[in-house]
């Protein structure tokens, strides 16, 4: 029986539309009867029917085990005066299918259908699910069977199958194969897709072992049939990408039958997985060749199989080609075939060498060695169990003593050739060999994607097929999945302790750097001002301002009798000169480093100082602009034009920023925090800790103030000759408006502290720089350098606006004290007070014959000729 089992190989499938005769049976008589069983159709467990014919290869086992009892036969020195014969059923590769055919071959049953107890071993079935099932019932009755291709581990369990051996070796060999494969080529991170019955299942768990056992991660497993929907087949796949876009895999182990590895490939096609993984294939769907791949070889291409070691027998071939041209076998199921196919391929068969009936039925006669035979097939089981021979095309045939085989595999590999697809054998693994692997080198077709954050071949050319690259001595490991991780890179501020990220900064404000190996934090150095070159440089430019900020005031003070300073209200220019000192104040302490008291005064000082410098230039200007408007309409005093007015007015408005910054020195009182090194700055550096809301509403406010002050400067533009220095005022505010749009992006846009406090510094220093010059130092000028008869270019110019409007008189008369007008636009000199437009109170002047306008009083006439003033003002104005 040995022999007939060396003759059947591998099956292809193919599917077909035809339909399955169940009742069909290739019977040839003989003394011993042989049983096969043998998969020629598909089974559909919805209709649980046979249908659908196989590939032509499944025809060949067929032939192959008539082929083997014939040449059996033919030789006297094997089984001299005994005669073997076969019975070959089709099992469908159903479970249910094959236990139906197996009882056919139960002594019992054979009696009652007028058949012979004369079956004496069983060849098949295929499938492991299928010889559980017939090793179950023969063995009841001591049969024997011996299977080419069942290979699941559960069927080496001697005790439950006493009666079952198999010429091909058990999983747990594949398993071992396809270890060592991801061992040579360093694949330590795969996908296990198994089939989920007791062929895939047994396998699975023996990986398992294996695995954990030379450090290989499986990051995805799954178990799945051909029963399964669409749906879990596309799940699948949609997993294989994931975890391709998560690690580095390329491998994937597909440990499944035909039908289903058929499905995997199918879907993975729908999927647009084209050269994305490795395939590493079990017998389960090796065995078929191209069969399951079926046209998607872009899918498929640098596939690994591994099938057991068969080669090619030219003795069946011939015998195969030959029944196919002259159609001269009895077989049942060959009209079928016909239907659907025209060629062979090619198989194999061992040709025999030993005498069983010698070693058997030594010195018996024929009846009573055939009595012997089929009354003690226990003996025959047990003399299986201790045959080997050498086959001329496999090799060594043996088994061991609980029926396995010796692992032998051929290791087969899906290349392009000449624009075609094929599996070609590229190596070996067999059991008893030092080394048991041998594997040719072979071509990648792994996609290489562009643009890829990380390498998927090595420097040697071989695809990776880990969980991620090593992480370096800088990173640390996360678990990810099951035995997976990724690289962690520790924030900048961070050591790595026991593989874990450690900070080097404390909550207590300690702040420490981390080594450059990472091993520990060493200690920073706190940053000094002349550690600060831009700090150093504003802050001599603000101790500069602040010496010209007092000079100028004090010849501002000494000159305050003078009629261009008395000209320029002086009690606002007192505050205005406060504010720019304040400002400079301010930006010096924005130089300096932090504590707690420049803390105080930072929040406290830029604000008041832009409110003292533009608040009185705006008070200034809304009085110029009330006086002149009043002057066109009437000779009454506006009121609250008075210098106090103004002053208390000005010091109103000024509380709004004081009592801004009082309360939100209660609600965030001002500290001075260190501030976090970075790796750009790897000092220590403190900083006052301020509200952002703070910050923006002295923004607002300072914007307001500047907007406002704008507008009014804008609006008194046509003042007679642009009077006085409104001109000034309007370069002025003008200037610092460009001044906080420049900086107030800039400085709301870094975060970095000492950037934040050099804006500032910057933008006060130049907003008082330009009101300092402008406003103060142009008239300190004058005063010293300037004739006094031209000194009122500094004030005013001649008006280009309406001349004929101007006033161009030399004198104005005593005849005025007849009541005339008073003119609507007066050009006055800088020596010429401006409240002596209104020269007495509202009560002297008196209407005129029931006229209502007011007209000059009658006093000391005014003259205004050449820029000199001929009249003395009033003591009450002075």
């Amino acid at each position: 029986m040995l022999l007939i089992i060396a003759v059947v190989g591998s099956a292809l499938v193919a599917p077909s539309l035809s339909l399955h005769d169940a009742t069909k049976v290739y019977r040839q008589d003989g003394d011993l009867i042989i049983g096969g069983f043998v998969p020629l159709h598909f089974y559909n467990d919805s209709t649980r029917l046979c249908e659908g014919l196989r590939e032509i290869n499944a025809l060949r086992l067929v032939e192959a085990v008539r082929y083997a009892v014939t040449t059996i036969n033919r030789d006297d020195g094997l089984l001299a005066n005994i005669t073997l014969g076969f019975e070959i059923y089709d099992t469908c590769s159903s479970p249910d299918e094959t236990l139906k055919q197996v009882l056919n071959l139960i002594p019992g049953v054979r009696v009652m259908n007028g058949l012979r107890d004369n079956i004496i071993g069983v060849v098949g079935p295929q499938r492991s699910t299928n010889s559980i099932q017939a090793t179950n019932v023969l063995g009841l009755y001591d049969i024997s069977t011996v299977s080419y291709l069942s290979t699941s581990d559960e069927l080496s369990d001697s005790k439950r199958f006493p009666f079952f051996l198999r010429t091909v070796p058990p999983d747990v060999f594949q398993v071992s194969v396809i270890t060592d494969i991801l061992r040579k080529y360093q694949w330590e991170h795969v996908a296990f897709v198994y089939e989920d019955d007791t062929y895939g299942r047994h396998a699975d768990a023996e990986f398992q072992v294996q695995a954990e056992k030379y450090n290989i991660c499986v990051g995805y497993r799954r178990g799945i049939t051909t029963l399964d929907e669409s749906r879990d087949y596309d799940e699948l796949i949609a997993d294989l990408i994931q975890l391709r876009q998560e690690s580095l895999i390329s491998v994937v182990i597909l440990f499944a039958l035909v039908e289903t590895a058929t499905r995997v490939f199918k879907h993975a096609e729908e999927a647009s997985v084209n050269r994305d993984f490795i395939w590493i294939g079990s017998d389960g769907w090796g065995v078929f060749d191209l069969t399951p791949i079926n046209g998607r070889e872009e899918v498929a291409i640098g596939a690994i199989t591994i099938v057991p070691k068969a080669e090619v027998h030219e003795g069946f071939n011939r015998y195969f080609n030959t029944i196919l041209r002259d159609n001269s076998s009895n077989n049942p199921w060959l009209p079928e075939y016909y239907q659907e196919y025209t060629v062979a391929s090619l198989s194999e068969v061992p040709e025999p060498s030993l005498d069983m009936r010698e070693m058997i039925c030594k010195g018996l006669t024929h009846e009573v060695c055939l009595k012997v035979l089929l009354n003690n097939r226990r003996r025959l089981n047990q003399y299986l169990l201790k045959t080997n021979f050498t086959s001329d095309s496999n090799g060594l045939v043996a088994f061991k003593a609980n029926g396995d085989s010796v692992g032998r595999y051929n290791i087969r590999y899906l290349e392009e050739k000449n624009e075609s697809y094929r599996f070609s054998t590229k190596g070996s693994w067999v059991e008893y060999d030092d080394p048991k692997l041998v594997f040719q080198q072979v071509p990648w077709y792994l996609k290489e994607e562009k643009n890829a954050p990380r390498e998927r071949y090595t420097d040697d050319g071989v695809p990776k097929s880990v969980c991620n690259d090593p992480c370096t001595d800088l990173q640390i490991t996360r678990p990810f999945r099951d035995c997976c991780w990724t690289c962690v890179t520790c924030e900048e501020n961070e050591i790595i302790k026991d593989n874990e990220c450690s900070s080097c900064f404390s909550d207590n404000q300690t702040f420490q750097w981390p080594h450059p190996r990472l091993t520990h934090c060493v200690d920073l150095d706190r940053i000094r001002l002349a550690d600060e070159v831009g700090n150093i440089i504003l802050l001599l430019v603000a101790l500069l301002g602040i010496l010209v900020e007092i000079v100028v005031s004090v010849f501002y003070v000494k000159n305050r009798g003078t009629k261009l300073i008395r000209a320029s209200s002086r009690e606002l220019s007192y505050i205005i000169l406060l504010g720019i000192f304040l400002g400079y104040v301010s930006a010096g302490l924005h130089c300096i480093p932090a504590s707690q008291v420049p803390c105080y005064l930072r929040r406290i000082l830029p604000s008041v100082a832009i409110t003292y410098i533009y608040v009185p230039l705006l008070v200034m200007t809304v009085r110029l602009y009330r006086i002149f408007s009043a002057g066109k309409k009437t000779a009454h005093r506006p009121k609250f034009i008075r210098q106090k007015s103004q002053v208390i007015l000005t010091l109103v408005i000024s509380i709004i920023p004081v009592v801004w910054a009082l309360i939100w020195i209660v609600l965030h009182p001002p500290t001075a925090v260190t501030i976090p090194p970075s790796a750009e700055r790897q000092l220590l550096e403190q900083k006052c800790k301020a509200s952002p809301v703070h910050r923006v509403g002295v923004l607002g406010w300072e914007i307001l103030i500047i907007l406002v002050t704008c507008y009014i400067a804008f609006r008194t533009r046509n003042l007679p000759a642009n009077y006085n220095q409104t001109r000034f005022i309007a370069f002025s505010v003008f200037s610092s408006l460009v001044v906080q749009i420049a900086f107030a992006p800039a400085f709301f846009t870094t975060d970095v502290s000492s950037q934040q406090d050099l804006y500032i510094a910057l933008g006060s220093i130049i907003q008082t720089t330009v009101v300092l010059m402008l406003i103060f130092t142009a008239k300190i000028y004058a005063i010293y350098f300037v004739n006094e008869e031209d000194q009122q270019v500094i004030t005013n110019r001649p008006s280009v606006r309406d001349s004929s409007q101007s006033v161009s008189v030399r004198t104005v008369s005593s005849s005025l004290t007849s009541g005339p007008r008073l003119p609507k636009h007066i050009l006055w000199n800088s020596d010429y007070h401006l409240d002596d437009v209104f020269v007495q109170p509202e009560k002297d002047l008196n209407p005129t014959n029931g006229n209502s306008s007011p007209k000059l009083p009658r006093t000391e006439p005014v003259s205004v000729l050449n820029g000199k003033n001929t009249s003395k003002r009033p003591n009450s104005y002075a």
